[in-house]
């Protein structure tokens, strides 16, 4: 669409570029030598005064057309500098994109999504931050008040949060945790349970990249490129007076808050790593000696591509490979579907809205830098803004017809292929604009706005431009980035109950590690006790040989694992074994015991989890996208 316009606008110019600078001087000495008179029908007149002083000439199009040079097709002989300044560092943000770890091309492809499809990839990053909401304020919920209910909400939030990372279907966790806890095989207590599932947490929440420190310094370095720019006490004179450039670069601007949002949420270290450890949680819980794949998708999915084939049949698809358009992708989500979490819940017409803030910011900004430029007024550069701006608006809703109309890899590989034929043509129509493409007569007259009758072409206005760069562009440049630093701030809020899950700080990471792993600070009253014996009767690490129960210092020592069939059967529970409750529980009554009776209580794979008082569900009603 952007270069379709483009296209269009350059021929409608009916010439190539040109250079108004040479132009201008060409015409000066000719008024000056008197070859050119001063009411020739190439001056711009209004009702019949002519407009044009010395030093201030303006011409009508058919003028400029007879009289400007059009050497070189206009290209800016200083455009190095000016991608160098305003393009550069911008373009340097896309690098600094937080993408999940899903191989070489898929990355190449999401950042393709982000460029071509910036509010569908913002509106999917605030979904995730709101799941991650949602799941702690149930959690908070489940977890009985304590000293250590808020460790232990955000621990459950973590376990939730991950099994809708590998499923990408939050509706679906209330039913595989349910399952989990009502299929103990290794016939754990409640106070075993506890400790897995706050260390499966704790490496959940330690496994997470985080880059905001390398993000902080590239917007740094974009704020300042940008300044530099502006002000000449900072960065020097700049080769030409800033214009239509500055709207260029301000309408990338959003690139500013999605990288900053991306690089928020960040990510897994390997795409392997939740699946690693959520198996490992799985496996334990269910007393096995090998990893088992308890999630839908896991380990083959079905995606139904036979059209691409022409044959009736579906192709396997390994779950590995599957992840770009299941979950791992925050960018990316087919789904938008949540559930209720609690009062503090938004809506995903309020997630849309904010995630549709940046690119109306950075349009607005850059039509406002265009229309000042001189001639003041609509011209090319303001058009291809504003189809590019449409054709951003447009992208959500072509990702959410492709969705509709198709699934799994085929949608992922069509909306891909939107995103390249919007956000590549969108990059070439920037650095045409940057480079001097747009320099027509045509476009230099403001005639969009003006009409034909009273379009004109200013002759190099550079005291129109300095009195800009001293006083519009400043202003409207620290406005663009300011609002787009608010609405930022916006998003961080949505984020902050979310953030307490999987983005804590690193004092208290190591805090949460020091409780799970029995660990203490020097000071502690623990480590000041005596330390026990470590004779025979004891392993090296100080717990009881053959101990099969939970040591003094919180040390998990698991009971054996569930035997294969062709093995020697476990000992079924006998009649004797009062605390095993033949009745299945859900989740959330599991996580509501209260401490006491928790602790004492045991849970059988063939006997169910302990009889509970409550019975509500884990999850709430679903709001759909």
């Amino acid at each position: 669409m952007a270069t379709a316009v483009t296209l269009l606008l350059w021929a409608a110019s009916g010439v190539g570029a040109v250079n108004l600078e040479l132009c201008n001087r060409t015409i000066t000495n000719g008024l000056l030598n008197h070859s050119i008179n001063p009411n020739d029908g190439i001056f711009f007149f209004h009702e019949g005064k002519p407009m044009s002083t010395p030093g201030h000439l303006k011409l009508t199009i058919d003028g400029c057309h007879k009289m400007c040079p059009e050497a070189d097709f206009g290209l800016y002989e200083d455009m190095w500098p000016r991608i160098l300044t305003w393009l550069l560092p911008a373009l340097l943000l896309v690098g600094n994109l937080h993408v999940a770890r899903v191989g070489t091309v898929n990355r190449l492809f999401a950042m393709l999504h982000f460029m071509g499809d910036p509010i569908d990839s913002l509106w999917s990053l605030l979904t995730k931050a709101e799941v991650w909401n949602r799941f702690y304020a149930i959690a908070l919920r489940a977890t009985p008040r304590g000293p250590e209910s808020e460790a232990s909400a955000r621990a459950l939030a973590a376990i939730l949060s991950a099994f809708e990372e590998l499923t990408n279907d939050m509706p679906s966790v209330n039913r595989e945790l349910e399952n989990l806890v009502n299929e103990n095989g290794a016939r754990l207590a409640k106070q075993d349970m506890d400790h897995i599932l706050l260390e499966a947490a704790e490496e959940l929440v330690d496994s997470r990249s985080n880059e905001v420190l390398r993000t902080c310094v590239v917007i740094i370095n974009y704020l300042c490129s940008v300044l530099s720019a502006l002000i000449p006490e900072i960065g020097g004179e700049q080769t030409s007076q800033p214009g239509g450039r500055i709207g260029t670069a301000m309408f990338l601007s959003w690139l500013v808050t999605i990288v900053m949002l991306s690089n928020t949420l960040s990510g897994f270290v390997s795409r392997r790593t939740c699946l690693r450890i959520m198996e490992r949680y799985c496996r334990t819980l269910k007393g096995k000696k090998r990893d088992q794949h308890v999630f839908p998708n896991s380990p083959m999915l079905v995606s139904k591509i036979a059209w691409l084939s022409n044959r009736r049949r579906s192709s396997v698809i390994d779950f590995i490979d599957a992840q770009p358009w299941t979950g791992s992708l925050y960018n990316f989500r087919p789904k938008k579907v949540l559930i209720t979490g609690g009062q503090d819940d938004r809506s995903p017409f309020y997630l849309f809205m904010l995630s549709l803030a940046p690119v109306l910011i950075a349009a607005t900004c850059a039509l406002v830098l265009l229309w000042f430029t001189p001639t003041v007024g609509l011209d090319c550069r303001s058009l291809w803004v504003i189809s590019c701006a449409f054709a951003l608006i447009l992208s959500p809703g072509l990702t959410w017809l492709i969705q509709v109309l198709f699934k799994g890899q085929v949608a992922w590989y069509l909306t891909v292929a939107k995103d390249m034929g919007l956000g590549i043509p969108i990059l070439i129509v920037i650095l045409c604009s940057s480079i001097g493409v747009f320099n027509t007569c045509t476009c230099w007259s403001g005639v969009f706005s003006r009409g034909a009758e009273h379009a004109y072409i200013t002759l190099d206005p550079l005291a129109d431009r300095k009195y800009n760069a001293k006083h519009i562009y400043p202003a409207m440049v620290a406005t663009c980035l300011g609002l787009q630093l608010v609405v930022y701030g916006l998003m961080f809020r949505i984020m902050r109950p979310g953030a307490k899950v999987f983005r804590p700080d690193e004092d208290t990471k190591m805090d949460i590690y020091r409780r799970v792993h029995g660990l203490h600070s020097p000071g502690s009253e623990l480590n000041n006790t005596p330390r026990r014996d470590t004779g025979s009767g004891y392993s090296p690490w100080g717990r009881p040989r053959g101990s099969a129960a939970s040591t003094e210092f919180g040390e998990l020592l698991l009971p054996p694992p569930a035997m294969s069939p062709k093995s020697s059967p476990q000992r079924l529970p006998s009649s004797s074994d009062s605390q095993i409750s033949m009745h299945p529980v859900s989740p959330v009554d599991y996580f509501r015991l209260d401490d006491y009776q928790g602790r004492s209580e045991s849970v059988s794979s063939f006997g169910g989890s302990p009889q509970t008082r409550l019975e509500q569900p884990l999850l709430g009603c679903s709001t759909h996208r």
